[in-house]
């Protein structure tokens, strides 16, 4: 990231270049895709290990599915990272005074935290595989992992948006409509010359793929 920029000057510079997603996002999606997209910059910019994150988040999911600890409890003691995550743009709602309301908070809370549930296959068994919100299960080197992190979040909203899967270019000469926004994403971080918009949209269909 650019040292002479703030967070607030990049979330700036994304909601002024947001104008060239007109014709890749329907007008009627723009402003909500391009507060997640502000809202993913803003992780990536506090992210400090996307691998801890991800481990807090699957441990939370998994303590969610026992009734051992009340969902107010597991979710108080959550990072102020994962909080966020699960925030999204609608803050999270106050913990339930009384016990009638738990279980209308805990729907709440899994409704942010899951993404889909699948059976998968494996021998002659069969697996549940839970898809959680937050850092992919598999990301990159080291020093793509933020990166990793920053266009799960960004392809989730574009798929929301258009209706559609990411989907990557078979060219150099050719960006898909996915390539083209992490591009201008990470123009505005200041990182474009150090990571291809790309190779991590390659990356993150690669990890979607693993899911499938």
């Amino acid at each position: 990231m650019s040292e002479d920029l703030s967070a607030e000057e990049i979330l700036r510079k994304t909601q002024d270049g947001s104008e060239a997603w007109r014709d890749i996002i329907p007008s009627d999606q723009h402003a909500r895709f391009v507060e997640r997209v502000q809202h993913a910059v803003a992780i990536y910019l506090g992210l400090v290990s996307p691998k801890d994150l991800r481990d807090e988040l699957e441990a939370f999911e998994r303590a969610t599915r026992s009734s051992s600890a009340s969902i107010s409890q597991l979710v108080s003691a959550l990072s102020a990272e994962a909080r966020d995550i699960l925030a999204g743009l609608e803050a999270l709602p106050s913990p339930p005074d009384d016990g009638a309301a738990e279980q209308g908070y805990y729907n709440d809370i899994r409704s942010r935290l899951v993404r889909a549930q699948r059976w998968r296959v494996e021998g002659e068994k069969r697996r549940r595989r839970t898809e959680i919100v937050g850092p992919p299960k598999k990301m990159g080197r080291p020093p793509d992992a933020k990166i990793d992190v920053l266009v799960s979040f960004i392809s989730a909203a574009y798929a929301y948006a258009v209706g559609k899967p990411t989907a990557r270019s078979w060219s150099e000469a050719d960006e898909s409509q996915i390539e083209t926004i992490v591009e201008d994403c990470l123009a505005n971080l200041g990182i474009d010359d150090r990571h291809s918009a790309k190779k991590a949209v390659q990356r993150h269909i690669e990890n979607r793929n693993l899911l499938d």
